[in-house]
């Protein structure tokens, strides 16, 4: 059985959603922020951060986009991706990793009281360049939609859908601006809460209506 080491609207909430639709044995382990800053956690995710997933043989793996790759490809008889080796796979691949090397790290910066700011100014700036250079990534996300929707690949839903999703809740200055910005990710977001599967996952996040989520660190 899986074990997904979890933080409430943090990185671990897309990990989660999946493992719901795949519908596949795990523990859900509730962490604080403390609780995955504390030493022990460390040895797990030597960062203190979420999400973790705890294999069957012991092993953790780290890192949200690798969470999803690998339940993917080891449950590819659910269907949350394209089969693995196919040229869609690769377009699924290419998107994810834009998500989380490019625009989760943005958005992660794009909140107060960041940790590369030499004072409050210098905060101020970085917190608003990059806001603005979160609308450009979540711009080509806009565009893919419009092109392909009503998700990510086209009328397939797949795991790249909840991810976005998780990186909408996170938007600045607010999530409902960003509805309001992007309505194709709106509509996704909305068709997201809308799915059976993930109302009791989305809910227990605190994240099931617009607006639920609370800022802090992700």
């Amino acid at each position: 059985m899986y074990k997904l080491y979890n933080v409430k609207s943090w990185g671990s909430l897309a990990p989660h959603c999946l493992l719901e639709e795949l519908e596949v044995p795990y523990q859900n382990i509730w962490m604080t922020r403390e609780q995955v800053r504390a030493p022990e956690f460390r040895e797990l995710h030597p960062l203190g951060y979420v999400p973790v997933l705890g294999l069957p043989d012991g092993r953790p793996l780290i890192e949200s986009a690798a969470i999803v790759t690998f339940l993917t490809i080891a449950h590819a008889d659910k269907g949350m991706a394209p089969d693995p080796g196919s040229f869609d796979h690769g377009g699924f691949l290419s998107q994810l990793n834009f998500m989380s090397t490019s625009l989760y790290p943005v958005i992660s910066m794009a909140f107060p009281k960041n940790a590369y700011a030499m004072d409050s100014a210098h905060d101020a700036f970085i917190v608003a360049t990059a806001t603005e250079k979160s609308f450009e990534l979540f711009d080509i996300l806009e565009a893919d939609l419009a092109k392909e929707g009503p998700w990510l690949l086209g009328e397939r839903y797949s795991a790249l859908d909840s991810y976005l999703f998780m990186l909408s809740l996170w938007a600045r200055p607010s999530e409902k601006d960003l509805h309001e910005r992007f309505p194709n990710i709106a509509r996704l977001a909305t068709a997201i809460r809308q799915r059976p599967k993930l109302k009791a996952v989305l809910e227990s996040h605190g994240v099931l209506e617009l607006g639920g989520y609370v800022s802090s660190s992700v």
